[in-house]
This record gives structure tokens, sequence and C-alpha cells, in this order.
């Protein structure tokens, strides 16, 4: 194989390398905002789960207002069946207490089903929440975990440009100068083999007229279709029998 060949095959490494550290590195901030978002989405759950419950108690809370209300009604109007000087009025006042007595009867079912409400909202709130902090802690660690995992991708990143950028300084410009050009523009691998007469970049057959050239190794031969440098693919031959 060509030696030109060999050091920008070495330095494609390189550069596949920080190709895929940036790749990485790149998708770490998404998986932090996706565990940040879930942490907020646990947070809102729980928080329904409190309004749940502070509903339930407000509304046991307007119950026994009313309760109130309806004893004291029933301790006015008892109290007024001594001072009555008629029989309708009498019975009036009967038919309020009984009247009271029966909306009282009625609130203390509802207050009853409020309790149970408020017992299990209570039991569900609570088991969320212990829940809730266990998930946003290992949550939180993830993302702490991310963050590191980036600052360290990060610092390979500058090792590895650097060690490209020594490996890259030490070759002639005439060499890196269109394997450079060829990165910048295709984004690929800008040195590739050729497999069976045919372009391993853009997988078109190439001339015999090439093919000729890169035997000789006289010189970089660019594909004709996609312009990648291309070099004949080393097979290894398979061992003959004694």
């Amino acid at each position: 194989m060509n030696e030109s060949i060999k050091k920008l095959l070495s330095l494609q490494t390189r550069d596949t390398e920080v190709d895929r550290l940036r790749a990485e590195a790149a998708a770490v901030p998404a998986l932090i905002t996706k565990l940040k978002a879930d942490i907020q989405a646990n947070k809102t759950a729980l928080e329904a789960a409190k309004k749940d419950l502070i509903q339930f108690q407000l509304a046991k809370k307007e119950k026994d207002i009313d309760l109130d209300i309806r004893d004291a009604t029933i301790r006015k109007h008892t109290g007024e069946l001594n001072v009555v000087k008629t029989n309708e009025a009498y019975k009036a006042l009967v038919g309020e207490i009984d009247k009271a007595k029966r909306e009282k009867s009625e609130l203390e079912d509802q207050v009853l089903v409020l309790m149970e409400q408020i017992d299990t909202a209570n039991k569900s709130w609570k088991e969320k929440e212990a829940a809730a902090k266990g998930v946003q802690d290992g949550f939180q660690k993830q993302i702490s975990e991310w963050e590191s995992k980036q600052q360290a991708i990060e610092s390979q990143i500058q090792q590895k440009v650097a060690e490209r950028e020594a490996e890259a300084g030490a070759l002639d410009a005439k060499l890196i100068e269109p394997y450079n050009r060829l990165r910048q523009n295709k984004r690929v691998n800008a040195v590739v083999p050729v497999r069976k007469e045919q372009c391993m970049g853009c997988h078109m057959k190439v001339s015999q007229n090439l093919l000729n050239e890169i035997r000789r190794g006289q010189k970089m031969m660019p594909c004709e279709s996609c312009a990648r440098i291309v070099y004949l693919e080393e097979v290894p031959q398979e061992a003959k029998p004694a």
C-alpha cells in the first residue's frame, strides 16, 4: 500500500474517533433535557395527588360547617317549643326540627364518604410522595452522571484533536489539503478502498485505467465518480496446502 495512503488512513482513524466523540457529546444535552422533563412530570403528578386530597378536605370542612348550622337550628327550634302558644306554631317548629334532622343525617353520610375519600387520597399521596423522592433522586443522579460524562468526552475530544493536529501537521501540504477538503465538503471518509473494482465510497465501478494507476502507486488517485481518494484493499491470501 502507498505510504501516503497509510498516513491518511491513520489520520482518518483519528478523525473518525473525534467525529464519534463529538456526536456522543452532542447527544448528551437532549438526554439531560429529557431527564429534567421526567422530573417535572413526576412533580406535576405529585402536585395533582396533593390537590385531590386538599379538595376532599375542603369539601369535608364545608360539610362540617353545614352540620354545625343544622345542629344550631335543631337546638334553637327545640328551645322554642317550650314557649310557643299555638298548636300550629308548635307543629311548624317540629316540622323544621325534623327537616333539620333529615338534612343533618344526609350530611353525616356525605361526611363519612368524604372521610373515606380523604383517607384514600392521603394514602395515595403519601405513596406517590415516597416514590417520587426515589424517582427524582434517580433522575438527578443520572443527570449528574451524564454531565460528568459530557465533561469527560469534551476532555477526550480536546486530547484527540490535539493528537490529530500534531499528526496532520507532520504531513505534506499536498497530501493533507485534498484530504481536508474532501472531509469538509462531503462529511464522510475521504479515503476508501476499491473492492472488486468498485469504490466503497460511492459503490460505483471504477475504470481499468484507474486500477492500473492505483497499482503503480506513484500518486494518490481520486474515484472518478465521487472524488474520494481510493486505494486497493489488501485481501489476505489463503494459505496454500503443503
